[in-house]
C-alpha cells in the first residue's frame, strides 16, 4: 500500500515537471514569434526608407558638379568664365553714344570707355569682351558724329586685345573737334555692299591706280584693273631723328627681315638721315602671293576691291589721291 502511494506521488511529480517543461517551451516559441519578427520587418522598413530618403540626395549630389560627393569622385570641374550681362553693364555700341569718359560701350565682342576729345585727337580704352581679338583682320570702324547727325570720320579700328584695358590713340588726319561741342560715335561692320564706291582715273584697259600717303612717312600706291588690285609699291622713310638708338636699330632690323622675306622685289637702302624701305608687289606675277611671314595689314589679296582698300586706308589716317 505503501509502495502504491509512493508510486502515485512519484508520477504526480514527473507530470507536473513535464507540464512545466512544457510551459516553458511554450512561452519560449511565443516569445520568438511575438517580438522577433516584427524587429526584423520594422529593420526592412527602415533600410527601405534609408534607401529611398539617400538615393535623390545621392543622385543630387552626383549631378552637381560643385558638390562634395561629386568632386570626390570626379574631380574639380573646370573654372569657365561667364561673361556679364552686358545688357546692364553696356551701352549699346551698335546706336551713336556720346563720346565721354563715361561712356562704355560694347559691339562685336570689342569694348570702348573711357572717351577724352581735344581738338585734334581722340583717346580711349578697348579691350576685348571675350578671347582674344584682333581687329586688323576685321571690318570694324567707329563712325563720328556731329551733335547734328552729320557722319564726319569713319576710324578704322586696328590692334589685338584681350581683357586688359588698353588705352589708344584714334586720332587721324583731317579729324578736329571742338571740345565745346557734343559728338556721338558707334561700331559699325563694313562689308562690300556698304563701301561707298570710288572713281578712279583709268586707260583704255581699265587699268587705274591711287596713292596713299600718311605723314610724309610711308607712301602705298595700289593699282588696280576694272577695279580690282593686281599691284602694290610701297615706300617708307625711317628718319634717325623719330627714334633713340637702340630703337632705331631695332626698327632697322625689322625692315631687314621684311627686305628677306620678300625677296629681289624688296629693298633697304640707308641715307644721311636714316633708310628707305621699298617694294614693288605684281599680284599677277605667275604663282606669287605675299609670302605669310610678311605680316602687313595694308598688303591687300590679289583682285582685292579699290573701294575697300581705299575706305580702310583713310580710316587708319592715309590721304588717298
Amino acid at each position: 500500500m505503501k509502495d502504491s502511494q509512493e508510486q502515485q506521488q512519484n508520477e504526480q511529480m514527473n507530470s507536473y515537471a513535464d507540464a512545466q517543461n512544457m510551459e516553458a517551451e511554450v512561452l519560449g516559441r511565443l516569445r520568438k514569434d511575438k517580438i522577433g519578427k516584427p524587429l526584423l520587418v520594422i529593420e526592412i522598413a527602415a533600410l527601405f526608407a534609408l534607401v529611398f530618403i539617400a538615393l535623390p540626395i545621392i543622385n543630387n549630389q552626383l549631378n552637381d558638379p560643385n558638390s562634395t560627393l561629386s568632386i570626390l569622385i570626379n574631380g574639380a570641374p573646370p573654372v569657365v568664365n561667364v561673361p556679364k550681362d552686358n545688357t546692364e553693364e553696356f551701352s549699346d555700341g551698335g546706336t551713336a553714344q556720346a563720346l565721354t569718359a563715361s561712356t562704355k560701350m560694347k559691339k562685336f565682342n570689342i569694348v570702348m570707355e573711357n572717351f577724352s576729345l581735344t581738338e585734334d585727337s581722340l583717346k580711349c580704352n578697348m579691350y576685348s569682351y571675350n578671347g582674344l581679338l584682333n581687329l586688323d583682320e576685321k571690318e570694324y570702324y567707329l563712325e563720328i558724329y556731329s551733335s547734328s547727325d552729320n557722319l564726319l570720320a569713319a576710324i578704322k579700328l586696328t590692334g589685338t586685345f584681350d581683357a586688359t584695358s588698353t588705352p589708344v590713340d584714334l586720332s587721324i588726319n583731317g579729324l578736329n573737334f571742338n571740345t565745346g561741342y557734343k559728338y556721338l560715335g558707334k561700331i559699325v561692320e563694313m562689308n562690300e555692299e556698304l563701301y561707298p564706291d570710288v572713281e578712279l582715273s583709268t586707260d583704255e584697259s581699265g587699268i587705274g591706280s591711287f596713292t596713299c600717303t600718311l605723314k610724309e612717312q610711308r607712301s602705298i600706291t595700289y593699282t588696280f584693273k576694272n577695279n580690282y588690285l593686281i599691284k602694290i609699291d610701297d615706300q617708307e622713310n625711317v628718319l634717325l631723328a623719330d627714334y633713340s638708338s637702340q630703337e632705331y636699330l631695332n626698327k632697322k632690323k625689322d625692315f631687314d627681315t621684311k627686305k628677306s622675306n620678300l625677296g629681289d622685289i624688296a629693298s633697304v637702302e640707308e641715307n644721311d638721315t636714316g633708310f628707305v624701305f621699298k617694294a614693288t608687289i605684281d599680284l599677277e606675277a605667275p604663282n606669287y602671293v605675299v609670302p605669310e611671314s610678311v605680316l602687313d595689314y595694308n598688303y591687300y589679296k590679289k583682285d582685292s576691291l579699290a573701294k575697300e582698300i581705299n575706305y580702310a586706308l583713310k580710316g587708319k589716317g592715309y590721304d588717298c589721291k
